[in-house]
C-alpha cells in the first residue's frame, strides 16, 4: 500500500514538474521569454528608444530619422469636457493615437485630480469603458472625474465666479492589454465647473 502511495505521489510530482522543466529546457537560452512575450518586449523596446510624452499644449515630437522602428507615443490629447453638478462629475473626452503595429486594449485608466493653483486633491478620474484601438488608428477615451464635497467647497471658496479650473492629473495608472503602467508624469488640463 505504501509503495502504491509513493508511486502516485511521484506520478503527481512528475505531472507538475515535467512540463515546467520542459519549458525551462526549451527557453534555457532566454528565460525572460517565459514571462515576457516577444511582442511585449518589442513594444517596450521601441517605446523606450523614442518615447515622447507630450502635454496637451506641447505637440513637439522627436525628429524622425527615417527608421521604421521609431514610435512617437504621445499622451492622449484633450478634446472637450462636460459638467454634471448633480452627480459631481466632469466627463472629459481625449483622443489617443495608437502608434504601434499591434492593436491595443486600454482596459483601465485612473488618476488623482488636483487643483493646479492650490495643489488641493479634488477627487479621482477613471476611464468609463475599455477601448480597443487598432494599429495606427485614433480612438476617443472617455474619462470621468468624480470630485468630492471638499472639492465643491474648494471651488466655491477659491474659484468663485470661475467657469473653468486648471487641474493636474497625477498618479496616472493605465492598464494596456493586461499590462499596468504607472507614470510620474503630470497631465495638465482645464475642466469646466459651475457654482
Amino acid at each position: 500500500m505504501q509503495v502504491l502511495g509513493l508511486v502516485l505521489i511521484l506520478l503527481n510530482v512528475g505531472a507538475i514538474v515535467g512540463p515546467i522543466a520542459g519549458v525551462v529546457v526549451v527557453y534555457h537560452n532566454n528565460l525572460e521569454e517565459i514571462v515576457v512575450p516577444p511582442e511585449v518586449k518589442q513594444i517596450v523596446g521601441e517605446t523606450i528608444e523614442t518615447l515622447t510624452l507630450s502635454s496637451p499644449n506641447d505637440s513637439g515630437n522627436l525628429p524622425d530619422d527615417g527608421s521604421s522602428s521609431n514610435v512617437n507615443l504621445q499622451l492622449p490629447q484633450y478634446v472637450s469636457a462636460s459638467f454634471d453638478p448633480v452627480a459631481r462629475t466632469v466627463t472629459a473626452l481625449f483622443s489617443f493615437i495608437n502608434p504601434f503595429n499591434v492593436s491595443l486594449a486600454i482596459n483601465s485608466l485612473s488618476s488623482d485630480v488636483r487643483c493646479h493653483a492650490h495643489d488641493f486633491l479634488l477627487g479621482n478620474s477613471a476611464l468609463s469603458n475599455s477601448v480597443e484601438i487598432a494599429s495606427m488608428q485614433t480612438a476617443d477615451l472617455t474619462v470621468v472625474f468624480t470630485y468630492s464635497e471638499a472639492a465643491q467647497q474648494h471651488f466655491q471658496s477659491e474659484h468663485a465666479g470661475e467657469t473653468v479650473v486648471n487641474v493636474d492629473l497625477t498618479n496616472i495608472a493605465v492598464n494596456i492589454s493586461g499590462i499596468t503602467l504607472e507614470t510620474p508624469e503630470t497631465y495638465n488640463v482645464d475642466i469646466p465647473i459651475s457654482l
